[in-house]
């Protein structure tokens, strides 16, 4: 039997004029390659069908789009109207004449007129010719080969809310709920809400279907994490409304820990059970966790991963992750779990190293150093090194110097440049500080504000500076104060950022008046310096949480007129406007 599709083409395709040389060329080809002859195609097998299509596919990624024309033309002949169809569409659409695709679709209509992809391709091609009257022809013609499906309706109202039509897909959509009830349209009205910017109705719906249809939880998702940030507080009541089903809490973990809120996050997401199938939702938090350095959410949903499936792996990614989180602490008794897994080689290779660190973090070098005199066993001389560097890092973190350079050993500073660099700072050898600390390996509160003064001064040395780091690293606030305070004689092209180091010391310690007192100094005798606009903001932040809103607002004033340029300007503005308000 002949294909009487494929004899309505040429002759309809021949209809249209080009008016570029180059653009007839082309039409000419291509109605030589339409004008196929008229003999009946023969049937093909799976394998042949197969091959056909994926020679057009090579001969379209290769950019051949006239080969690709005749290429895909074949793959039609065969049968396969789908995969054919949409080859010529996308071919022909890199060669700018949509129109041929019109014309190709109309023919095979004819012969399948309730074809829900044939009718999307020319939907879609009408409104790319922005053939608006022809497209709402098309549809009712849809609509008329296929008076109770719904495909017509869906499909042209997912057409539209990809263009933003939001308006005319509301119509659409709303006509098929009167044609055939609102049951089949709960996933379109559902996205429409939200392409509408009504998310709190939009996640209402999400949380409905997500309870009857769990598997819709990722389409949820992507819908509505590009929420604006105003309106995901609606989102959240709507998702978290009781009884919350678990698709909906999964959903609502997910946004938060993508919104920057990885711990309210993880809080829902823990409230799921392994009857919820919660497994895989943890893992995949986990993963984006770490992704994003949100250590200490990471580290609790390790630990319930663990609980369910025991592994050692799980507990020491745990412990690393409460390392690197700044909670050391919590990482012992995780690590002591650990040990009660692994073999004598595990504790050796991957328990220990981790051990170290967060000992050494909390500047417990000399429980460090027991622990690799016990565990270290037969370690090779590049391990021992290791961990010797490790372990004058807790000596310089509990500001024993000597200590420091003992566990050190033999090792000099291009062993580890930045354990020596803290050792040269401690003495006020700022030449060698400098070069050791050049590149820390972790850009931690000490760190910025070693090199902040590096920085700000050109001497080579400051005895009393070093000693205020020294005594910092001790935990001995107060004498580190007192020592900056008295560096900003010493070292006089640093002395603003030193006194603000000092005032801040104090205001730590509760001595509001002695931190006033350096803050005055700052603004007075080094007004030009950044330190003077940040004296003023927590001057009279002291002065507000002291009850006197009077003081406070004249700082306030004194910030924003005396330094206009000042990046803190806004903050002061929200601060003042807050005081004048009468909010707490």
């Amino acid at each position: 039997m002949r294909n009487r599709n494929v004899d309505r083409i040429p002759g309809l395709a021949l209809n249209f004029g080009f008016v570029r040389a180059g653009v007839r060329v082309a039409a000419a080809g291509i109605a030589c390659l339409i004008a196929l002859e008229s003999a009946a195609p023969r049937l093909l097998d799976a394998q042949s069908v197969g091959n056909s299509v994926n020679r057009a596919l090579e001969v379209e990624q290769a950019g051949r789009w006239l080969d690709a024309v005749a290429a895909w033309r074949a793959v039609l002949e065969s049968g396969e109207i789908s995969q054919g169809a949409l080859g010529l569409e996308r071919v022909f659409a890199q060669l700018g004449q949509e129109d041929s695709i019109r014309v190709l679709v109309d023919s095979l209509l004819v012969d399948n007129p309730a074809q829900r992809l044939l009718r999307g391709i020319q939907l879609r091609t009408l409104r790319t010719l922005g053939r608006d009257a022809d497209e709402e022809l098309a549809f009712d013609a849809w609509l008329a080969a296929s008076p109770n499906d719904m495909a017509p309706y869906k499909e042209y109202a997912s057409q539209l809310l990809g263009d933003s039509r939001t308006e005319r897909a509301d119509s659409v959509l709303q006509r098929g709920v009167r044609s055939l009830g609102e049951a089949g349209f709960r996933l379109e009205l559902t996205q429409l809400r939200v392409a509408l910017g009504q998310w709190g109705a939009g996640a209402s719906l999400w949380r409905e279907l997500i309870r009857e249809e769990p598997y819709l939880d990722q389409a949820a998702y992507f819908s509505l994490g590009i929420a604006p940030a105003s309106s995901r507080d609606s989102v959240r009541e709507a998702l978290a409304k009781p009884p919350s089903p678990p698709g909906a809490r999964k959903v609502l973990g997910r946004l938060e820990l993508e919104w920057g809120n990885p711990r309210e996050g993880w809080r829902i997401l823990s409230s799921l059970t392994v009857a919820d199938s919660a497994m895989d939702v943890w893992a995949e938090f986990v993963s984006e966790a770490e992704r994003q350095g949100a250590w200490i959410p990471a580290r609790d949903a390790l630990l319930r991963i663990a609980e369910t499936k025991p592994q050692l792996s799980l507990l020491l990614r745990a412990a690393s992750a409460a390392v690197a989180g700044g909670e050391p602490e919590s990482a012992l008794p995780i690590l002591s779990a650990a040990r009660k897994q692994a073999t004598s080689a595990s504790i050796r290779t991957q328990v220990l190293p981790i051990e170290v660190r967060a000992l050494t973090t909390l500047g417990r070098a000399a429980d460090a150093e027991a622990l690799v005199e016990r565990d270290a066993g037969n370690a090779d001389q590049a391990t021992r090194a290791t961990f010797a560097r490790q372990i004058a890092w807790g000596w310089v973190r509990a500001g024993e110097v000597d200590k420091a350079r003992r566990a050190l050993g033999s090792a000099t500073a291009d062993d580890d440049e930045e354990v020596s660099g803290w050792i040269a700072l401690f003495e006020g050898d700022f030449t060698r500080a400098r070069a050791g600390l050049r590149r820390p390996a972790d850009v931690t509160p000490d760190v910025v504000t070693a090199m902040a003064m590096l920085g700000r001064t050109k001497a080579d040395s400051g005895a009393m500076a070093g000693s205020a780091f020294l005594a910092l690293a001790r935990g001995d606030t107060n004498r580190a104060a007192q020592r900056f305070e008295r560096a900003a004689d010493e070292l006089t092209d640093a002395a603003p950022l030193l006194l603000g180091f000092a005032a801040r010391l104090w205001s730590r310690q509760k001595s509001d008046a002695r931190a006033i007192v350096l803050w005055s100094r700052i603004v007075e005798r080094y007004p030009s310096s950044p330190e003077a606009a940040e004296s003023d903001l927590e001057w009279a932040r002291t002065l507000r949480r002291k009850g006197d809103s009077a003081g406070a607002t004249n700082r306030l004033e004194h910030l924003i007129l005396s330094f206009p340029q000042s990046a803190l300007v806004p903050q002061a503005r929200r601060e003042l406007e807050t005081i004048r308000s009468g909010i707490a």
